[in-house]
């Protein structure tokens, strides 16, 4: 275990620097949502072509994890951090110009490339720096700041695409990569050489996979997968349930509000978790939540029932994800902190995989119907992975 933590300055700047570079996932995702339905149009595509630009930077962002977590244990975290960083500055240029979906779409596997550093780092930093209950209110932290990205995420989107296109979101976004890479150069390095991996870079990778071997580590990590599968679903149909299924017929703007409201309950989640005396009774809490709400949803969208309650029910699930997300996330790496780089690797891409496998399906059929049957499968599989989970989890 890392100890160099006693002289690290942990001041104000840390947790944000680490939240927002935990949350390119929503960066890379949510703010040009409400702009797929305007980008269909632009690149004379498909719906599901332009969803597909979401799962190629979901495929990114898992690959890139990967490559980064092991390369991280071996040679330390600061330097790849700068170098995902300026990756993703390029990349996101490069989706400025492009001309035509295809080339959008490649782009987007690079710019989840270079997303990943941010993704990966920043809970190896953490895990370096906490062990225990401490690292679970670090990481509640970091999931609370997290949360407000997707939330601000969309609304911006959906005042910028009334006074221009969606390559305005995308020189925000850049905007953004830009400040995290002059922010990122502030850290310390948290892996000091006496505690990197030893032997060569091939050593690192034959042993991405070993932390698999601990079970407690790939329950959390298992666990995590579905309820990104859950996230993604979510994420992915929205946009064209509250805008185009001739029900609702949200504008942009109304629909970034909504999007605002729910995913705001994500550090909702996050902040709950750690209240819970028993964490037996946060993984019960939040798999039974995020089931109700999925079979819920199935009923109110069938019946054409209310915005209000299809956005409520949204936003439960979302508690529920944010309880989830990080309760696995301490789990998974609190079991597996001597390989911090490889478990924070594995668990991130595997749940953006699973982000990447959503996308498409969405489309599939009819999105009303679609979308509760997809929540109801992963949220079902949720629960009795988390059951199998809490029998591992100590009391206290």
């Amino acid at each position: 275990m890392n100890k160099n933590t006693t002289n690290y300055n942990a001041g104000i700047l840390l947790p944000i620097t680490l939240g927002l570079l935990s949350a390119f996932g929503p960066f890379i995702t949510d703010f040009y949502l409400p702009a797929l339905p305007e980008m269909t149009d632009y690149f004379n595509t498909s719906p599901s072509m332009v969803q597909m630009s979401l799962t190629t930077s979901v495929f990114g962002l898992a690959i890139g994890q990967l490559i980064i977590g092991p390369l991280s244990d071996k040679y330390g975290r600061k330097h790849l951090l700068l170098g995902s960083l300026l990756l993703f500055v390029i990349a996101t240029i490069c989706c400025l110009f492009s001309t035509d979906i295809f080339s959008f779409n490649t782009c987007r596997i690079f710019q989840g490339l270079g997303g990943a550093g941010g993704i990966v780092l920043s809970k190896s930093i953490s895990t370096d720096m906490f062990t225990g209950k401490d690292l679970a209110k670090f990481l509640a932290i970091l999931a609370a700041i997290n949360g407000i990205t997707p939330v601000a995420g969309p609304v911006i989107g959906g005042i910028l695409l009334s006074f221009t296109d969606w390559r305005g979101i995308f020189w925000l976004v850049l905007l953004i990569g830009i400040a995290l890479f002059f922010m990122s150069g502030t850290l310390k390095e948290t892996l000091t050489k006496e505690h990197r991996m030893q032997g060569n870079i091939w050593h690192s990778y034959a042993n991405l996979f070993k932390v698999l071997q601990n079970p407690t580590y790939t329950l959390a990590m298992l666990t995590q997968m579905c309820i990104f599968f859950a996230f993604f679903t979510f994420v992915s149909s929205s946009p064209f349930i509250l805008q185009d299924t001739g029900i609702y017929n949200l504008s942009p703007f109304y629909y970034s509000l909504c999007f605002a409201v729910c995913t705001l309950a994500i550090p909702v989640g996050a902040w709950l978790f750690p209240r819970f005396s028993n964490p037996k009774y946060s993984l019960y809490t939040a798999a039974g939540l995020m089931l109700f709400c999925a079979i819920d949803l199935g009923i109110a969208l069938t019946f054409h029932a209310s915005v209000i309650i299809v956005v409520t029910l949204f936003t439960l699930l979302m508690i529920g994800f944010g309880m989830l997300q990080t309760q696995t996330t301490t789990i998974g790496m609190d079991a597996e902190r001597m390989n911090a780089g490889s478990a924070s690797a594995i668990m991130g891409a595997a749940s953006f995989v699973m982000g990447g496998i959503v996308s498409p399906l969405v489309s599939i059929g009819n999105i009303i119907h679609t979308t509760p049957m997809l929540l109801t499968f992963a949220t079902l599989t949720i629960c009795i992975l988390a059951w199998k989970l809490s029998k591992r989890v100590s009391v206290g």
